[in-house]
């Protein structure tokens, strides 16, 4: 489809060559124009509800967060077990046997691996291909990694969160907060350090830097390495009041040219804004806007 929505009214930004523009507000919007981009953010919205609501396995179905300390690790509903939740259908269900970087399952109590009987090997991680999913009762497991830590995630079908979950609150769409930036490429790669709010770091790479205004402010925006697209972490001056104190985020394709398109309607909070036992990366100094980004996704609760 082609894009309706690039406005007319064009802002220089500082650096950019005689005659070049790169932040375009839309000023000059149709009705069909606005009501056609209306629907646009509210259909996406309403896919990414859909998503949690059918999904067992969302943020909002997540109860523990477990780091794994070599040996034997147990896991129960027993207040003494080392993973220990009262889901778990007895005071101990098995334990988990971290030894060299290698974690394995062994239960004292019916379990499934991935819907089938559990394999006596190593069990595959976050980081693998595809990680292993272990259900018990109405939990399931897995190991995930994060810098040097290794831990076990675990959720249920059952989570009261999910079944009081109602919607995600949002600011109303405003046009205003879709803008093209300049897109300046780094060649090479800038190496950089993702500092998750659990203490983990990881080593990764800034791609590139989005060069734009909004409201009047010049801002510029990190472009993180994020599989085979880019991550844009940042914070603003709404996280003390309005959206979430640690930051939000958006993802997008690679631009393909010297231009690209931040549509700030479709910011997501981070999975930390609905539970504790996320492992969410902190935005980095470069992306705290000197701005109110009032566009996006607003606190999950007050």
């Amino acid at each position: 489809m082609k894009n309706l929505f690039v406005s007319t009214l064009e802002v220089k930004f500082p650096g950019t060559a005689p005659g070049q523009t790169w932040n375009r507000i839309p000023s000059h919007w149709t009705d069909k124009q606005m009501n056609e981009y209306n629907e646009y953010v509210a259909q996406k919205r309403k896919e990414r509800e859909a998503g949690f609501i059918s999904n067992p396995l969302s943020w909002l179905n997540l109860v523990g967060l477990f780091w794994l300390e070599e040996g034997e690790n147990n896991f129960g509903s027993s207040a003494e077990a080392k993973i220990s939740l009262l889901q778990f259908p007895q005071p101990v269900c098995g334990h988990f046997l971290f030894t060299n970087g290698k974690v394995t399952i062994h239960p004292n109590v019916d379990m499934t691996m991935n819907g089938g009987s559990v394999e006596a090997r190593p069990l595959y991680h976050d980081k693998d291909k595809q990680a292993d999913l272990l259900e018990v009762g109405t939990l399931t497991m897995k190991v995930i990694v994060r810098g040097d830590a290794t831990l076990i995630r675990v959720w249920d079908r059952e989570a009261e969160l999910k079944k009081s979950f109602t919607g995600f609150n949002y600011y109303p769409t405003d046009p205003e907060y879709k803008v093209t930036a300049k897109y300046l490429r780094y060649d090479p790669h800038k190496p950089t350090i993702r500092i998750e709010g659990i203490g983990t770091e990881i080593q990764t790479f800034f791609m590139g830097q989005a060069q734009f205004i909004l409201n009047g402010v010049e801002c510029t925006l990190e472009a993180e390495q994020s599989g085979d697209e880019l991550l844009f972490n940042f914070k603003d001056e709404t996280n003390s009041d309005t959206t979430y104190g640690a930051g939000r985020r958006f993802y997008l394709p690679p631009p393909q040219g010297d231009e690209i398109v931040l549509d700030f309607n479709l910011t997501d909070n981070w999975p930390c804004a609905y539970t504790a036992f996320a492992t969410c990366p902190i935005p980095p100094r470069e992306n705290i806007l000197k701005v109110r980004v009032e566009a996006g996704e607003k606190k999950f609760k007050d």
